[in-house]
């Protein structure tokens, strides 16, 4: 095969495989209702180590909780897989935005991506002291951040998450995020629990499926 023939049928290809991409991308919403149940949240507290927290449905973010410092953990289980309703692995994620609703200003609050795995029965203790973002309970970078000031008594909160939901369909364990205040003024949302499904956290993901590669001929 010459180098011009190389060249043209490398194009082709490359051409071939961006048209097959749809210039339209799927969209799907992760809230819990009674199609889905997987988010899972819950706060840790310095001055309760030991208290399982999971069931609240409200929780705070705040480096000085009475004196202790409060956590938030969240994560959004069985997002990726072949079935109705989920988001194939190896899909492009075009934007991803964490949703929440929060009710009381604070100071900011930045969003770390969890690099070990944690259960619903988590504990400020069963953490080893709370989560740090040491680059290996969490992330050292800011997954995102949101400035305390909240103008409303009820107040949707967006944070864009789009790196970690890529990482996380390209194949490294999904273990959700750490919300970590930046002060002593407490940041507050409604969690998974809360009986107003509209002020539940929510997922939201765009995304290309993977590209179907066809078979190789044989010769």
């Amino acid at each position: 095969m010459s180098w011009a023939l190389q060249v043209s049928l490398a194009f082709l290809l490359a051409s071939q495989a961006k048209n097959s991409e749809p210039s339209s991308p799927e969209r799907l919403v992760f809230v819990n209702s009674a199609r889905y149940k997987g988010c899972v949240d819950t706060e840790i507290w310095e001055l309760s180590p030991h208290k399982v927290m999971q069931d609240f449905d409200v929780v705070t973010s705040d480096a000085n909780n009475d004196g202790g410092e409060s956590q938030i953990l969240m994560r959004f289980d069985g997002i990726f897989g072949k079935e109705l309703g989920q988001v194939p692995k190896g899909s492009r994620i075009r934007k991803a935005t964490l949703i929440v609703t929060a009710f009381d200003p604070g100071t900011t609050v930045n969003l770390h991506r969890m690099l070990v795995p944690w259960s619903k029965a988590a504990t400020w203790n069963n953490l080893v002291a709370g989560v740090s973002a040491d680059g290996q309970e969490a992330s050292r970078h800011k997954e995102s951040f949101t400035f305390g000031k909240i103008t409303a008594n009820k107040q949707t909160v967006r944070f864009e998450v789009t790196d970690s939901v890529q990482a996380w369909s390209s194949g490294k364990p999904n273990y959700g995020w750490v919300f970590l205040n930046t002060g002593g003024n407490g940041w507050d949302f409604y969690s998974s629990e809360y009986q107003e499904e509209d002020s539940r956290p929510g997922l939201e993901v765009e995304f290309f499926r993977p590209s179907v590669t066809s078979p190789t001929a044989k010769k």
